[in-house]
């Protein structure tokens, strides 16, 4: 039964160490990446977003029995509140539609489509939670590019997922591992490295979710592509969608947060694809809303010389005043996890795994080394690289972004 207890959400008190570690299971059981939860209202349940690391998977949203109260956010015993929000509720999985808009599918067993599923059979409700990828092919539910972070913008509300990248994105799938594009998932390109062809969606993109009136529990959404990855001299009619500039373009979004002091998206990369190009690096993204931007249709030939026709829905396009490069890493790094002091005005950032290129061979000889960071950056000449998380403040003392 060991493949059955990894893949789940475990919840710590980081501020008692006594305190048993608890697994929210009712979250389900997938490659979770992160998990965020949406504005909390007073007397409404509490909904948790999350996405599924992995090609051609889910995003799923839990949304809880217990409705919201103040005074939970200053509790002494945090475990017991996760107790109360995290164990009982529902799971959803989203389907993206071509239109526009979407659904929240309930992963239950008494959904006909679940219980009478011929590939599977579930025998309960833990069964579903178990094995909710299966319960999300049932369903139908959007397989997207690799769902990985979400956040929720302060001010709007919306929920933006970063979706890494696809390497089995197809015009035309063979097998199972495959997926034709969608909407919500629109291209299908080559990208090239060197010599080297990189097929699917190479570079990545990040959507976003406006919930409807309901707002936690509301079953429809609508939503659009806030950012496309590219390179800046990709084809603008089918790949630099988002019309990104030599200066902010950027390849396999990972990372993604919101500063509740200035709204500011920040975008971290974990890529493979763009590195003959720039390292990984985090960028400052200045989002607008849910529709923003436009429908855009993009034409796949076919071998047969036939066409496949995609709509996608595209939020503004970028600027110099909405989206900036901010830093980018050692070589070999990939940039990922970030948080703010209250005020905004310190910034932690992780830099992990630079050098991580080094050949086993080379590990004895610094000078073969692919990266020194930090020991080139004052840590001490010659040592191997490190993990390590950075901290960056203004000169003038105020709000980073500002």
């Amino acid at each position: 039964n060991e493949m059955n207890g990894m893949g789940y959400i475990v919840e710590m008190d980081a501020y008692d160490k006594t305190r048993a570690i608890k697994k929210r299971t009712a979250l389900g059981r997938y490659a979770h990446e992160s998990a965020v939860f949406g504005k909390p209202v007073v007397g409404q349940p509490l909904a948790v977003y999350m996405g599924d690391d992995s090609r051609n998977e889910y995003i799923y949203k839990f949304v809880s029995t217990a409705v919201w109260a103040a005074a939970d956010a200053t509790a002494t015993d945090r475990i017991a509140m996760g107790d109360k929000y995290l164990d009982s509720g529902k799971l959803y999985v989203a389907k993206f539609n071509a239109d526009g808009s979407g659904q929240w599918i309930e992963l239950s067993i008494a959904n006909p489509a679940i219980a009478a599923y011929a590939a599977y059979k579930f025998a309960d409700q833990a069964d579903v939670l178990v094995n909710a990828r299966l319960a999300g092919d049932a369903v139908g539910a959007t397989r997207m590019d690799r769902p990985e972070w979400c956040s929720v913008h302060p001010g709007t509300g919306e929920i933006y997922f970063t979706l890494t990248n696809n390497s089995n994105r197809r015009v035309e799938p063979s097998g199972s591992s495959q997926s034709a594009p969608d909407a919500a998932n629109p291209r299908v390109y080559t990208d090239m490295k060197g010599t080297t062809a990189q097929a699917g969606n190479p570079n990545g993109h990040v959507i976003r979710v406006k919930e409807g009136t309901l707002g936690a529990t509301s079953s429809g959404f609508s939503w659009d592509v806030y950012l496309f990855g590219a390179e800046s001299g990709a084809a603008a009619a089918s790949v630099n969608l988002s019309g990104l500039t030599a200066d902010q373009d950027f390849s396999s979004p990972d990372g993604l947060a919101f500063s509740a002091s200035t709204g500011i998206c920040w975008i971290q990369t974990d890529d493979g694809a763009y590195t003959d190009v720039t390292n990984n690096m985090m960028l400052a993204g200045v989002p607008g809303r849910v529709g923003d931007g436009k429908k855009v249709t993009l034409n796949h030939p076919r071998a047969n010389g036939t066409t496949l026709s995609v709509d996608t829905y595209v939020g503004a396009a970028a600027t110099a005043d909405t989206l900036k490069r901010f830093l980018v890493g050692p070589v070999g790094s990939e940039i990922t996890g970030i948080a703010e002091t209250p005020d905004g005005k310190a910034l932690f950032v992780n830099i992990q795994h630079p050098g991580e290129g080094t050949a086993a061979a080379n590990v004895g000889d610094p000078a073969k080394y692919a990266s020194l960071w930090p020991s080139n950056a004052g840590y001490g000449a010659g040592k191997r690289p490190r993990s390590a998380t950075i901290v960056i403040t203004k000169n003038d003392g105020g709000r980073i972004g500002t």
